[in-house]
């Protein structure tokens, strides 16, 4: 609980500082100029983005051994996504969707978990990919380049070399072990999911930049390319009440970084929160579906 409220906090304390920044009349003032036939353009994209990504979860599931059908996948993971979105981390969009992946299959819930964690890491690497081609494709600083490239080259290491660590990693970890991550099956599912990774990081940043053409933000595709990425990690880190607050300031901050007028930049992340919310509406019903969120808190596991 102690938790949850620091990092509502600290949204609150970063919008405000972003309210301080910009001026809040211009920001409306564009809002209400807004043609919303582009967010309604923006949302069916970034609905079409989200299938994908429920579609590489099942692929990488399916490579660790769990078969469901693919409607359920999509219907799991547009409930995360809900979750996610509006409701606190204690009952996590990730932890719903390896819980209700692995109810009714006995002794599954790791590989349900880890089914959850690689989908993420799988995405994560997509997204560096992206990243840097659109950081080569614009003038940074050498010194900021190169820290990235060292960054992006420890991860990918790290996941090239990991099934030859994996069934070597110490015995407390023996349930991880468990887990079919070094097979044949499982290697042709990742690069299977890692190729739909990929299409949904450009799903990503093509939604971004029809918003800000919305809001009249005016910076390059490959400017857009790096803000997306940069800001997409920034909101993993749990230090916010679901990424609010970072991804606002994110965005402005990039924005006004590669020339573009910051009241547009702040305009087009307000924007980002009506897509969301729209796009996650259907994760709304599969909760109804289920029983509301008192059946994921009877098997949630008690906060840290």
């Amino acid at each position: 609980m102690l938790k949850s409220a620091l990092k509502i906090l600290v949204s609150i304390a970063l919008l405000l500082l972003l309210f301080n920044f910009v001026d809040v009349s211009s920001v409306l003032a564009r809002l209400q100029q807004v043609n919303y036939a582009w967010v309604a353009l923006a949302c069916a994209l970034l609905m079409a983005g989200y299938v994908l990504a429920s579609v590489r979860w099942a692929w990488l599931a399916r490579g660790l051994g769990l078969t469901v059908r693919a409607s359920r996948k999509i219907k799991i993971y547009f409930l995360g996504m809900f979750l996610s979105l509006f409701l606190p981390s204690t009952i996590g969009g990730d932890f719903a969707r390896g819980f209700l992946l692995a109810r009714g299959r006995e002794g599954a819930g790791w590989t349900a978990a880890a089914s959850v964690l690689l989908e993420r890491v799988n995405g994560l690497l997509a997204l560096t990919v992206v990243t840097t081609v659109c950081m080569f494709s614009i003038d940074l600083p050498s010194h900021w380049r190169n820290l990235w490239l060292l960054g992006v080259a420890v991860l990918w290491l790290g996941m090239l070399s990991y099934p030859f660590w994996h069934r070597r990693l110490p015995g407390f970890l023996h349930r991880w072990q468990g887990v079919a991550i070094d097979t044949p099956e499982f290697f042709r599912a990742w690069w299977r999911a890692m190729l739909l990774s990929l299409c949904f990081q450009v799903v990503m940043i093509a939604t971004t930049m029809i918003l800000g053409h919305a809001a009249g933000l005016e910076i390059s595709w490959a400017a857009y390319g790096v803000m997306v990425g940069l800001v997409s990690m920034a909101t993993i880190l749990p230090v916010s009440f679901n990424g609010f607050g970072v991804r606002e300031a994110g965005y402005v901050g990039f924005a006004s970084y590669f020339g573009g007028n910051p009241e547009a930049a702040a305009a087009m992340a307000a924007l980002w929160v009506i897509v969301l919310a729209v796009v996650a509406a259907p994760g709304a019903w599969v909760l109804w579906r289920i029983g509301g969120t008192a059946a994921l808190r009877r098997e949630a596991p008690p906060e840290a």
